[in-house]
């Protein structure tokens, strides 16, 4: 984010009231200083979402949900940070364009080729020559509707028909070949998909960037040939259906992704809307991204062969690390959520959604599996295949239940499991080494009084700029953690503005997501309305305090180590100093 860019947020954000824009989309209620409404972002009954005029905030006590104007825009209808700029200055009448890099423009031509594709291989299928695969999709249980919704279309028998309708369009082969829709070879140019029912693939947003082609004549080929990586088409930058389900996944709550693109199909036509699929048996981080930014449960119906459970195993574990969370659903009777749906009907894959197990739960069955539990070394083995699967786990509660359930089954000591499990409360907290960039985990819990009074510090110091000027007469030296992350961007935010503006400082941090992902985290957690020097000097000084502690004891670590008494003179001397409150008083 450059300055003009930030200045130009400023001056909308200065002239937007929160209140009404808010307001727009959900039911306020003035309750004292603030407006209380019911949360959009979680399955909320009664209004527990604050919205503060004077802060130009908005903050939800259950969910955590916050943020500032943009941000509700952004997270309510989906979509990117600029988008939202962009609706709330055409709210309040200033003229805000979104500017396209050359990147952007020269994609632009891209996806216009891909558009012309997808309306001439629809066009197609609604042809006389596309009787026999409209006669093979509904036969499937496919609607007219859900092809439309879907966009899927046609491919002709003839090796080069969409080559020439683009050559019509004057449009390079060139192009072509970098979107993957030709080919060349001794013989001439010819189409890659010939013959085949088109599913396009959807970028995020909903612009097409590539296909999924499916025979349906029995032919003895590949059932299906996908669009290689292309200058727009990353397939670990996609899920299927993502741009149709990111906006049901919000409403109802969560997510369902299945393995295959007719699955996907089969229950979004069943009216549950909320569902993707993967491009393969993974999911790559910009996957994972995109499920996390959605702030949902995500429920897992891999297919029920091994292949799946092998598929479940894998995206399970990816998204517990990521701290999403996940359930599970292994269907019995059929292979897939498609076969499952025609055989059975959608009321029974509704009760399974209904009643997902956790993660721990479906690898508990996993681990189980094939091993003798009376003999003690397989059931060693499963015990310790328990534990460091937990290792991924950032519930604790969850974590907690699944130790207490083998600690009683097997009459084993839960505080020694406990030990023999490492936390992700443990590795929580993140140093970074300013040479290598490395994260390394700290000994440190993330519920301890320092961490609390760090946070505590920090929202004092994004809400006033006297308590900002007092944290920088103070220049205390915090550990290498993520606080001390938002401290030193905080640091520079008031360097460049030289005042604090609580709602302008959030939409700074937008360029920053590391940041900006521990500034909401302390906003959900701190809860303080007044803001003033003495209550800051307060905080301050326990954080102050805690360092003195450590530092001490690093010194005293060092004078046991030290056979210089000179040295371990002045080592000493530092700790009486400290003790005084001469060195760490950091006031000049």
């Amino acid at each position: 984010m450059n300055g003009s860019e930030n200045s130009e947020f400023k001056r909308i954000q200065s002239q937007a009231n929160i209140v009404e824009i808010i307001g727009s989309y959900v039911n306020l209620e003035s309750h004292g200083k603030n407006f209380f409404g019911v949360c959009p972002f979680h399955d909320d009954h009664s209004p527990s979402m604050s919205v503060s005029k004077e802060k130009q905030i908005y903050k939800c006590f259950v969910c955590g949900a916050t943020g500032n104007v943009f941000n509700f825009i952004e997270n309510y209808l989906g979509i990117p940070f600029l988008e939202a700029v962009k609706i709330v200055a055409d709210k309040v009448g200033i003229n805000f364009t979104i500017k396209k890099n050359d990147q952007d423009s020269k994609n632009q031509k891209y996806y216009d080729i891909m558009n012309l594709a997808t309306l001439y291989y629809q066009n197609n299928l609604r042809t006389k020559q596309g009787e026999e695969a409209r006669e093979y999709l509904h036969k499937r249980g496919l609607s007219d509707e859900v092809i439309k919704d879907f966009g899927i279309g046609l491919s002709l028998s003839e090796s080069d028909s969409l080559y020439k309708l683009l050559e019509k369009k004057n449009i390079s082969k060139s192009d072509m070949q970098s979107l993957g829709l030709i080919a060349e070879s001794e013989r001439g140019v010819y189409d890659l998909f010939r013959n085949r029912i088109m599913f396009p693939l959807f970028s995020p947003t909903g612009k097409v960037n590539g296909y999924s082609a499916r025979i349906y004549h029995g032919e003895d080929a590949s059932k299906y040939i996908n669009t290689r990586e292309t200058v727009i088409f990353k397939k670990r930058e996609n899920l299927y259906n993502y741009h149709l389900a990111s906006q049901a996944a919000r409403k109802e709550k969560f997510i369902v992704i299945c393995e295959g693109q007719m699955d996907a199909i089969r229950v979004y036509s069943v009216g549950i809307k909320n569902v993707v699929a993967t491009m393969g048996t993974a999911l790559a981080k910009e996957q994972i991204d995109l499920l996390k930014k959605l702030g949902v449960k995500v429920i897992i119906t891999m297919d029920s062969d091994n292949a799946g459970e092998l598929a479940t195993i894998s995206i399970g574990e990816s998204l517990m690390k990521e701290k999403i969370d996940v359930g599970i659903v292994r269907l019995s009777g059929k292979k897939d959520p498609d076969e499952y749906i025609l055989a059975y009907g959608v009321e029974a894959f509704r009760d399974n959604l209904k009643n997902p197990i956790s993660f721990p739960e479906f690898m508990d069955i996993v681990y189980r599996k094939n091993k003798n539990l009376n003999n003690p070394v397989e059931l060693t083995n499963y015990i310790n295949e328990m534990l460091s699967m937990l290792t991924n786990i950032s519930d604790d509660l969850l974590t907690e239940v699944t130790i207490n359930k083998l600690a009683s089954e097997f009459h084993l000591d839960k505080e020694l499991l406990k030990s023999r499990t490492v936390t992700q409360e443990k590795v929580e907290e993140l140093h970074i080494d300013n040479k290598k960039e490395e994260i390394i985990p700290s000994k440190e819990k993330t519920n301890n009084k320092f961490n609390r009074a760090l946070m505590t510090m920090l929202y004092y110091m994004m809400n006033s700029t006297d308590c900002m000027r007092l944290f920088m007469h103070y220049q205390l030296k915090l550990p290498k953690n993520r606080y001390r992350l938002v401290a030193n961007n905080l640091i520079y935010y008031f360097e460049l503005e030289r005042e604090i503006d609580f709602a302008d400082y959030l939409t700074f941090t937008e360029s920053y997501p590391e940041v900006s992902e521990v500034v909401k985290e302390i906003i959900r957690e701190i809860h303080v309305d007044e803001f003033n020097e003495a209550d800051m000097e307060a905080v301050l000084n326990i954080v102050k305090g805690a360092l003195d502690k450590e530092k001490i004891k690093e010194l005293k670590e060092q004078m046991k180590k030290e056979l210089d008494m000179n040295r371990k003179k002045r080592l000493f001397e530092e700790i009486i100093n400290i003790k005084k409150g001469c060195v760490s008083d950091g006031r000049n």
